[in-house]
């Protein structure tokens, strides 16, 4: 390992934390597969006497299943964005912010572009029951457009937290990090055991927390400080734990331990963590290249409209695909699969478009003339968390999205921007 290799090792270091280019491509890799990864789950046809049939195509494709166990990269996203995070956070405190600008400036930046998100979903739910069109329908639909939502909870969650998991991080990091991966065990144990399926938000708590410290552990050069083969070896004792968990019960294909997740997303995460620490030479020298820093810069500054969007765009697409008399094979079969790259080119050219448009509610606004009070702060994040939650116990409907939109716009009237002296301007924060 080299000393550019991920490393701040000592106390005034981890007070500088830099920005790591390789990690910002990582982050938009990271987004680059979930959108990969959403055009091949969801699959739509309408059948004789059945109508429009929804499928989850990669959870009923059993070749799949391992692949998950190294492209399902949103645990990986957790740990990238407890790096960046961290970083903003220490730079934040050392210029003299405190932990509630650290989180209006978060929750900002998640809840702006989302307020045009459920706007737009309220205003088409709409117009689909307006023209007719079945109901049934119209809420397979909002099933499959409502599936990425779930993260800007978690999102939110983990980045409100990241300040105190910081400060608990700098005094004892490995009870912290013992401390989260008890409690999502238990979390499993207790969920399993009696099926109380509510624990399953408690696990949802400590599994992306889990994930997020590790990035902490990369920021402070703990990884960088180890051989190589150390790192394979702790990754390879990870999966072997994944490899158990599976043989006790748990899910094979890693998508099924997403929502609600589990313990073995604890042990994803350590082993993506140490496939990225061992891949990061390699990804360091590939962002030095001027194409590929201009595409993750490009990217990167509009990565939160990007996840929003894609799976409304890809719905969008296959709902226009099928009012054509073009064949439309069923979902998983080969001719499917060979659909695929034409929607996806589709996509890319529809979400440039939305992100050129929308990207600039990521950027940073201008400073209010009072500063946001802790309350606010508080009662903001709030708001920034309920809306999904309340698609994932309720469903995309019309009411949930309009309300959504109304609480999302009112964490943001309560924040108003951050004021100069205390906003972030460190762009890699600005993470789907």
């Amino acid at each position: 390992m080299t000393e550019s290799s991920v490393t701040h090792p000592d106390a005034s270091a981890r007070d500088r934390t830099p920005r790591d280019p390789a990690m910002d491509l990582v982050r938009v890799l990271c987004v680059v597969l979930v959108v990969a990864g959403h055009l091949l789950m969801i699959g739509a046809s309408i059948v004789p006497g059945r109508g429009l049939v929804v499928e989850r195509t990669l959870l009923e494709t059993p070749w799949i299943g391992p692949l998950t166990w190294i492209a399902q990269i949103m645990p990986l996203f957790f740990v990238v964005g407890g790096f960046a995070g961290i970083g903003a956070w220490r730079r934040l405190e050392a210029s003299g912010g405190t932990a509630s600008d650290y989180i209006r400036s978060r929750i900002l930046r998640l809840a702006r572009p989302s307020i045009a998100l459920f706007a737009a979903l309220a205003i088409g739910i709409l117009a689909m029951h307006l023209t007719g069109v079945d109901p049934i329908s119209i809420r397979l639909i909002g099933l499959g457009i409502s599936a990425p939502i779930w993260f800007l909870a978690a999102y939110a969650f983990a980045q409100a937290y990241l300040p105190g998991l910081a400060t608990f991080h700098a005094r004892a990091p490995w009870w912290t990090l013992a401390a989260l991966a008890v409690g999502a065990l238990a979390c499993d144990v207790l969920r399993f055991a009696t099926g109380f399926e509510a624990l399953a938000l408690l696990d949802m708590t400590f599994v992306w927390l889990f994930a997020q410290q590790l990035g902490f552990w990369i920021a402070d050069g703990w990884f960088a400080r180890r051989s190589p083969a150390t790192i394979a070896a702790i990754g390879a004792g990870a999966y072997l734990v994944l490899f158990g968990l599976v043989g006790l019960g748990y899910p094979g294909n890693m998508l099924d331990n997403l929502w609600p997740p589990t313990f073995a997303i604890v042990a994803l995460a350590v082993g993506q963590t140490c496939l990225l620490v061992l891949a990061h030479p390699a990804l360091t020298k590939l962002v030095a290249l001027r194409s590929v820093r201009v595409v993750v810069a490009v990217v990167g500054a509009r990565l939160m409209t990007v996840y929003l969007w894609h799976v409304p765009v890809l719905a969008l697409v296959i709902g226009l695909l099928l009012l054509t008399p073009l064949p439309a094979p069923p979902a998983g079969s080969p001719a499917w699969w060979l659909t695929r790259p034409g929607v996806l080119v589709v996509m890319i050219v529809v979400l440039a478009g939305i992100s050129a448009v929308l990207g600039r509610l990521e950027r940073p606004s201008p400073p209010p003339r009072q500063r946001p009070s802790d309350w606010a702060t508080g009662l903001a994040s709030a708001c920034m968390v309920l809306p999904p939650f309340a698609v994932l116990v309720w469903g995309l409907d019309f009411m949930v999205a309009a309300c959504s939109a109304l609480l999302l716009t009112g964490a943001v009237l309560l924040l108003n921007p951050l004021p100069a002296r205390a906003r972030e301007r460190d762009p890699s924060a600005v993470t789907p």
